[in-house]
């Protein structure tokens, strides 16, 4: 698999040359690259809900485990693709704004690439503990990101 490839080259997003090697990458490494981006996001949220959990004994109950173990990764999955979906949906309209030549998968693929820097920004955030009023500017990066990465490709006619 290529992930470090593609982080690579998702850290040099919006240039022409990063952009082009990873449209090229297939859905499964991209759909790859994105779960396990997002796993890392939410990974301190499930490890403060399991030492929460606790119960008197100090052992974690076997419902927990299952429900980590079988039903997170799945809602991971879910929210994952949901989450990117929309937000290639926002990137669809800007598409639209400025008449470029995308087809909505690219436009996904792009999406799952762009959002790269944006979660690192909102993990520093998180991790910092600072105001909860920032946690609008790695959306705003995103936007930023998309909107330069549409920008390269050709307008329609």
């Amino acid at each position: 698999m290529k992930l470090s490839t593609i982080l690579q080259n998702s850290l040099l997003l919006p240039k022409k040359d990063a952009l082009f090697k990873l449209n090229r990458m297939n859905m499964r490494d991209t759909l790859v690259y994105i779960n396990i981006l997002f796993l890392i996001l939410f990974l301190p949220d499930v490890l403060r809900f399991i030492n929460n959990v606790k119960d008197a004994k100090g052992s974690i109950p076997d419902v927990v485990i299952i429900q980590v173990l079988f039903l997170y990764p799945a809602l991971m999955i879910f929210i994952t693709t949901l989450i990117v979906t929309l937000l290639a949906g926002i990137a669809y309209f800007i598409r639209n704004i400025i008449k470029r030549k995308l087809a909505f998968h690219q436009l996904w693929k792009m999406t799952a690439y762009a959002l790269t820097w944006p979660i690192l920004l909102y993990l520093l955030i998180k991790i910092i503990d600072l105001n909860n009023f920032l946690m609008i500017i790695p959306l705003l990066l995103y936007l930023l990101l998309i909107t330069k990465m549409i920008t390269i490709y050709p307008k329609r006619n």
